[in-house]
């Protein structure tokens, strides 16, 4: 019983992971067109998002190799 737990929020880890790993994407291609039509500013926003993902990517990956509880 145990053990179906852990498979269902590795299951929630992983989803969650997925989901960053396509929003890290949009955020950094959308701050390279940003960049590329001049908009500064809003290459920033994007760039910061971008960082953020990654950041919440590698607390995801963590918790689930290092066993972290959140």
């Amino acid at each position: 019983m145990a053990n179906s737990n852990r498979d269902v929020s590795s299951r929630g880890w992983l989803v969650l992971a997925v989901f960053l790993i396509a929003f890290e994407s949009i955020f950094v291609y959308e701050a390279m067109f940003a960049d590329w039509g001049g908009f500064q500013k809003i290459f920033g926003v994007f760039a910061g998002l971008a960082i953020l993902c990654f950041a919440a990517l590698l607390y995801a990956v963590a918790v689930v190799l290092y066993g972290w509880e959140p």
